[in-house]
Formats: C-alpha cells, structure tokens, sequence
C-alpha cells in the first residue's frame, strides 16, 4: 500500500511538473518593421503568415512595425495578437478571396485576443476583423475603418468587442447566426449601419455611444433575449433602435436623441419587449409601434419628450391586452404626445396612466380616438419655506415616473428642481415664507402651471395648504383649480425639461428661461434638499484576466501542487512523531 501512495505521489509530481514546463514554453514572438522581411519569392503576407503559423497554443504575436499593407493574416490556434506601438494595418491581401485582415476561424481559435490595432480596409467588401465559427474570443481597444464591417462575427459564441472605435464602415459591428455576444464600451460612429444583429440569442449591448449612422443606430431582426442598455443612440439618420421580429428582448436606460425617423421603431413580432427607463427626445417618433404581435409588450417609466409625436402607432399594430403603457413622461412632443390616427383601433385603443404634461384632457395634448387616463401633479405648502410637488394617480403617489425637472419662479428668480420618484420636496429656508409674504410662487411642469400665493404661518404650522393647481398654457390658461389665480394669464408657457437616462443631465428652457444641469441649477437662494446618484465605473480589464487559459491553468497548477507537497510533508511529520 505504501509503495502504491509513493508511486502514485510521484506521477502526480511528473504530471504538475510537465504541465507547469508546457506553459512556461508560451512565449512572445516579435513582428518587426516591414524592412526585415525581404525573402525572394515570398511576399510581406507568406512571411508574416509563416510566423504565425509556426507559433504555439498560446503564445504572444507583438507586432513592433508602425505600418504594414495588404496583410490577410488566419488565425486558427489560440493566440494572444496585440501591438503597443498603434500599429497600423492598410487593406486586406488582394489575392486572399477573405478579404479581411484578421481572419479568425474555428474552434481551435477559441480564446484568442486582438487589441491596440489600427485596422483600415477599403476594398471592396473588406472587413477590419472576421470572426467564423469559433468561440471565446476578445477584440479591445481598436480602431476599425472597413468598406464592409469592422468587425463580422458569423456562428460564433462568447465573443466580447470591448472599447473599440469603429467609423465609417457600411456596418460598425455585424453579428449573424451567433449568440452570448457583448457589445460594451465603444465608439460606433458614422457607419452606414451602428450596430447590426440577425438571427442571434443572448446578446448584450451596453454603455456605447452609437451615433450618425446613415440608416440605422442599433438593427435588431430575428433576435431573441437581446439587452440594449445605457447607450448614447443619436443623430443617427433613420432610427435609433429598429426591431424587427424580436422576442424578449431589453431596451432599458437608454438616451436615444435626435435621430431622424423614429427614436425606436418596431416591425412584426415585439412579443415580451420591454422598453423602461429610457430618456428620448429630440426624434420625429420618439417610439413608434408598428408590429402585428405585442403580447408581452411593456413601456414604462419612460422620458418620451420633445419629439414630433411621442408615442405613435401605426398601420400594422396589433393591440393586445398583455400590454402595459403607463408610468411614462410623454409631455412637450411638439404635435402629438400620442397619436392614433393610423391605427385600425381608432376610437378603442386603450393605454394606461401617463403624464402628459397637464391635469386637464384639453392640454393633455393627446389623439382624442385613444383611452387613457391622467397621472395629476399637485404642488402644496407643506410648512414654513417648505414646499412639495406630487405626481398622483388613484391617490397614489407614482414612483415608477422617471425624473423630471420642474421649474419655481418668483419675482423673476428661477430654480429648477427634479422631481425623483413621483415625489420632490422644496426646502426655500425657514425665513423664505416671512421675507416673500404676499407674493406668488409659480410652478412649471410640462404644461401644468401652478400658482401659489406666499403665506407665512406664525404659528409654525407645517401643515397648512395654500393656494392651488390650475391647468393650461396658452390663450385662456384654463380654469385653473378653483383657489388664487385660478384663471392664470395664459401667456406663460412651461417648456419642461429632458433628462438623460445615461448622463442624469436636464435641459430645462422654460418661457425663455435659461438652460441649469441636472439638480444642481443655482439661482439665487433657493435650496433643493435631494440626493444624487452616481455612477462609478471601474475598467477592469487589464486587472486580471481570469479568461486568460494560461493564467487559469498556471493557478490551478500551482495550488494542486501546493497542496500536495504540503500534504505529503505533514504526513511525514505525523509518522515521525507517531515512532
């Protein structure tokens, strides 16, 4: 027994050692400057080819050339390519039918790495980066300029394209029959299409800026559980986000801005789409809906402002009854805040509650063939320089509403204010009501105008409730609510404010008034008491890479023998002390 645990011991010891030698042989092979590859009959491409084709599983290609051309360079074993030096590769090789400088292809390049590459092919259908039928692949921190893509990933799997610049390509990132794609941290602008996904699963698009496409932002067709969150999608020349036969799939925390068509349009089947927390703006349709199957579909908590029409539907839409539309802002579009007219449903299409910038149907400006109910804003003295402004529906306060920015005005000072959760209470200071007494303290939200005349309650009571809530903008400025300057002049107009779902900006004009970011806008001695989030990111990409093969397999080596020799020593310490 005792020369079986021996013999088994020290194959366990040749083992670790063998595998220990096999990784200290991955090595790091330089790519020098263009000039040191002059071998006759060979061109720049065979050359630097045979160098990659004779390097082992895992090894390090470091290219140390500033410029190279017309360079087709296949990768089919793990590989770890990178320059530290910005290298610059110029078109594909014009006799490869590839036609992409990096090719990267089947399963046994899984786990290679591309990064620092300056990437330019503008042949004719050329891509910056191909990657086929393989698996476990990261493209960092690139530039990629391509007459076709930048970078195509067909059949493929857990393939990270992380902080690259890719411009002026026909499609900035091109996924097909793929799936556990990701999408983070890059710069995607003035390609003819940003981003275009088909027939892929599990995809997540995070934290881009996707900008002055051509056509599209972000195109999405026959994709399933695919996640678009806190991206910039602006200015792009036809729509933000087109989905076209999608089923649960995530558009959450987006800023989607000024972009030409719509701000998100949906085609065919937008079956469990959920749409939440966006902030759009500044589009002609801030969402259009104009796909067939809607079962599922969810909008929510949404900022749908400033555009031509805020919510539209369109010829095609299929109502459902698993809908949900509600908790959204969809106030100031310039036309319509939601228009029906060319839907079949004209006169019965339902949707929920929603601010729509007034208390009052007449300013809600809203198609008058749709159902739907109000959300009411009402704003009280709560006490002393103590003022509350509440978003309501039912009696209950609407916490799901996204921020919005709501303007105080007295005596030709201005403040602006975020309302958080349905909910914002305004801190004036506790001699505000006593130095103001008598003059009228106005609100803005949207369309909603409330005037309320200063009062200072010498007995402190922090109750009291003064003034009241009148509707209207324009012409008559409606009936108002019944208390002090109920009727309103007509003339003021609140032009609201658009709140960045990425940034937590707000651009707040108001009646000519000046613009104030976010909650901070300091005039005079007004005082919000709110508290601000932030976000924090931490890039961990160089920190430790856990995905690395080698480092992986180097630690669990490392601690497998460890723990053997510390094993086998106490054992031998124990028999000792045993005789």
């Amino acid at each position: 027994m005792k020369n079986k645990n021996k013999i088994l011991l020290i194959l366990t010891i040749t083992i670790v050692i063998a595998l220990s030698f096999n990784i200290s042989t991955a090595k790091t092979i330089d790519i020098y400057d263009t000039t040191s590859y002059n071998q006759v009959g060979l061109s720049l491409n065979d050359q630097i080819q045979a160098i990659i084709d004779s390097a082992s599983v895992g090894d390090t290609i470091n290219f140390l050339g500033n410029f190279y051309q017309d360079l087709t360079l296949i990768i089919n074993k793990n590989l770890n390519i990178i320059t530290n030096v910005g290298t610059t590769i110029s078109n594909s090789n014009p006799s490869s039918s590839l036609n992409t400088i990096f090719f990267i292809n089947g399963s046994s390049a899984s786990g290679t790495t591309i990064t620092g590459f300056n990437l330019n092919n503008d042949n004719t259908n050329g891509n910056g980066i191909t990657i086929n039928n393989t698996r476990n692949i990261k493209i960092a921190k690139n530039n990629i300029t391509a007459n076709n893509s930048g970078v195509y990933i067909d059949k493929s799997s857990n393939i990270a394209v992380d902080s690259n610049n890719m411009k002026k390509s026909d499609k900035g990132v091109n996924v097909k029959d793929s799936a556990d794609i990701t999408i983070e941290k890059n710069t995607i602008d003035g390609n003819n299409e940003g981003v275009y996904l088909e027939n892929t699963n599990n995809t997540s698009i995070k934290n881009n800026n996707i900008t002055k496409s051509e056509r599209n932002g972000i195109t999405l067709k026959n994709t399933r559980r695919i996640d678009l969150e806190y991206n910039n999608i602006t200015q792009n020349k036809e729509n933000g986000i087109y989905s076209d036969n999608g089923e649960n799939n995530q558009i959450k925390n987006n800023n989607i801005k000024n972009n030409a068509v719509s701000g998100i349009l949906t085609k065919n089947s937008a079956r469990n789409l959920n749409i939440v927390g966006n902030n759009i703006s500044g589009n002609r349709d801030g969402i259009r809906l104009d796909s067939s199957d809607n079962s599922g579909l969810t909008i929510k908590s949404n900022s749908i402002s400033m555009n031509n029409d805020g919510l539209s539907f369109g010829s095609e839409y299929g109502d459902h009854n698993t809908k949900v539309i509600s908790s959204n802002d969809i106030s100031l579009n310039t036309r319509m805040n939601i228009e029906n007219k060319d839907s079949k449903y004209y006169g019965t299409l339902q949707v929920g509650a929603n601010w729509y910038g007034s208390n009052s149907y007449g300013f809600a400006n809203i198609c008058p063939m749709l159902q739907t109910d109000l959300i009411q804003f009402n704003f009280v003295k709560s006490g002393n320089g103590l003022y509350t402004g509440t978003l309501t529906y039912g009696g209950n306060i609407m916490s799901d509403l996204p921020p919005m920015s709501m303007l105080l005005r007295i005596d030709g000072k201005d403040v602006w204010v975020t309302i958080e959760n349905g909910k914002v209470t305004v801190d004036l200071g506790s001699d505000f009501d006593e130095k103001n007494e008598g003059s009228v303290l106005s609100t803005f939200l949207g369309n909603q105008r409330s005037r309320t005349t200063v009062t200072y309650d010498r007995n402190n009571n922090r109750n009291s409730i003064i003034g009241g809530n009148n509707g209207g903008r324009g012409g008559t400025g409606g009936a108002g609510g019944g208390n002090i300057y109920g009727s309103g002049d007509g003339n003021t107009q609140g032009r609201g404010a658009s709140s960045s779902g990425v940034s937590g900006s707000t651009s707040s004009p108001a009646d000519g008034g000046s613009s104030a970011s976010g909650s901070a806008a300091s005039t005079q001695s007004f005082q919000q008491q709110s508290g601000q989030a932030k976000e924090i990111i931490i890039d961990d990409y160089d920190l430790f890479r856990l995905d690395d093969v080698r480092n992986l397999t180097a630690i669990i080596i490392t601690l497998l023998f460890g723990s053997i020799i510390i094993g086998y020593i106490i054992k031998k310490r124990t028999k000792k002390i045993s005789l």
